[in-house]
């Protein structure tokens, strides 16, 4: 018995060693880019213990050895992406790095050497835990078939990208710690989207690059533009659209004294956060152009520093969602946590916090507000003032509608709280608002979010503007009936100086993505025709 305990103890200890020395590539990189450092996700720390549980458990010193050296050529690659484009690596990253090796060579022939260090960084710990593990330093307790535990691992990444909701969950989910994305990425890629290319599944099509002309005229000139991206917002649940519970009193009262305000139905840009927030953030016109979100070459936030904006991201969900949807090109950002929830009484106060640290008074400022409210469970977005929100309880009506239209209620607190914020600035300033996608409430018996039918995608479009007129801008916005999300991204897009011409598209045809960012799940056509009438076609 002794002996089972302290040969437990003896993997424990082996296993901790190799995870810390797995793993100090990415610890110290956090001290590199903070924006890329460590958290606390144990889950994806868990299973990359597991592997170093794995390699603890191997005889064969040989197989660990050309292990290091295949996991460490990954680990390079992961590391250099990070350094050289400031967000992790994916499987179609990987993809472009092989299909546009020469313009990659091209880009950093003259900053080569600033990215020597990733090779010191990886090969230095890796190094060294293959001297420990070789000269027997490591008291492991080891199997002579134990190399097959390590297979076995990587085995189980590889069945996952098989399958369509596991290739789902590993396409563009990054996460914070770079080792396991590493194993992640390279096993969707290599499990998934290489052999469907050799085997012919896939057949790509090449899509024209957009031309972005700056029509910026003065770098200068102190302005703001403040992009609000709502969550799981049903416009058909907003009383200012119609609905007939009182949901929206405050906005409804602000839109009969302000007749600039702009406020319609709009449809949104894909079914989920996480696919709608990178098709807004890049103007993703075409679900199925997926190198938008590889190359970011219509990326809003590169677009705003180009022109002189300070880039503030407030992200009102968690970290992870924060590391997941890979934003870049920010000079400071707010992220809500639990503990967050707890000292500020929810995103009430954590508005309140990040408000109270960006001026809008300073210069130019682009401020991405995406917001966590409403996100189900629906009554935990108010659940620090339930007293004051708690204003629908008809038992005629399915309790999710009465939580939902509840958090509705809060919302509009929320939203009269983030045009006031805006209307502090004494430079012109421009606020735009849309939803990231819809939210079902058992219209054709469909509830949440996540489906391709238009219950799930009409949202809600905002247009408010300060401390200046653009009435040209204004007449247009006011003149577009039910605008795609590309349209509202093109208008950011204008406000912070840059014309985006989308070659290849028809921008009449809103596009909306199903669960998956390549557009494999499905693709929904709203097309608007001249009648009047909508026609809705769905593509595979």
């Amino acid at each position: 018995m002794k002996k089972h305990v302290f040969d437990f103890l003896r993997v424990l200890c082996a296993s901790a060693v190799i995870l810390f020395l797995l793993t100090v590539p990415e610890i110290v990189f956090s001290f590199i880019n903070p924006k890329l450092s460590v958290c606390g996700n144990f889950d994806k720390l868990g299973a990359v213990f597991l592997l170093a549980i794995a390699l603890s458990l191997v005889e064969n010193k040989t197989f660990i050895k050309w292990f290091l050296i295949v996991f460490g050529v990954f680990q390079l690659v992961q590391f250099n992406s990070m350094a050289y484009f400031g967000v992790y690596l994916t499987p179609y990253a990987i993809d472009f790095i092989f299909l546009e090796t020469g313009d990659i060579i091209t880009e950093i022939k003259d900053v080569w050497y600033k990215y020597l260090y990733i090779f010191a960084l990886v090969g230095v710990p890796y190094w060294l835990l293959w001297r420990l593990i070789s000269r027997g330093v490591l008291n492991r307790v080891t199997f002579k078939y134990g190399w097959i535990l390590p297979m076995l691992y990587i085995a189980a990444f590889f069945y996952r990208a098989s399958t369509p909701n596991g290739i789902f969950q590993m396409l563009f989910k990054q996460t914070c710690f770079a080792s396991y994305n590493t194993i992640n990425s390279f096993s969707a890629y290599l499990g998934n989207v290489l052999p469907k290319k050799i085997i012919g599944h896939t057949q790509e099509k090449i899509y024209p690059d957009y031309k972005l002309t700056n029509i910026e005229k003065d770098k200068n000139a102190p302005v703001n533009v403040i992009f609000v991206v709502g969550e799981s917002v049903n416009a058909n649940h907003l009383s200012l659209f119609g609905y007939d519970r009182p949901t929206t009193p405050e906005l409804e009262a602000y839109a009969a004294r302000n007749p600039r305000f702009v406020y319609k139905k709009a449809w949104a840009a894909g079914v989920n956060t996480l696919i709608a927030l990178p098709m807004l953030y890049n103007i993703q016109v075409n679900p199925k152009n997926y190198r938008k979100l590889i190359k970011r070459d219509s990326y809003l936030l590169k677009m705003a520093q180009d022109n002189g904006f300070k880039v503030t991201y407030i992200e009102s969900q968690n970290p992870s969602l924060f590391k997941k949807t890979s934003i870049s090109h920010y000079d400071k950002a707010f992220v809500y946590s639990s503990k967050n929830g707890t000292e500020l009484n929810g995103e009430n106060g954590f508005l309140d916090m990040a408000f109270n640290g960006i001026d809008l008074n300073d210069g130019r400022n682009f401020v991405i507000v995406h917001k966590r409210n409403i996100h189900s469970p629906y009554n935990d977005n108010y659940m620090y003032e339930t007293g004051k929100y708690e204003i629908f309880k008809d038992a005629r009506f399915d309790e999710r509608v009465n939580e939902y239209d509840n958090a509705v209620r809060y919302e509009d607190m929320l939203l009269m709280k983030i045009l006031k914020f805006a209307e502090s600035s004494k430079h012109k300033t421009y606020l735009f608002y849309l939803s990231d996608h819809g939210e079902a409430l058992g219209e054709n018996g469909v509830w949440g979010h996540g489906h391709l039918s238009p219950e799930d995608l009409e949202i809600p479009f905002m247009f408010a503007m300060f401390n200046g007129t653009d009435d040209d801008f204004t007449n247009r916005l006011r003149g577009k009936d039910r605008p795609c999300a590309h349209d509202v991204a093109l208008w950011v897009a204008e406000k912070l100086g840059w014309k985006v011409d989308v070659t290849g598209e028809d921008l009449n045809v809103c596009q909306v993505n199903g669960r998956d960012t390549m557009g494999r799940a499905g693709v929904l056509k709203i097309i608007k025709k001249s009648d009047g009438t909508t026609d809705f076609k769905l593509e595979k």
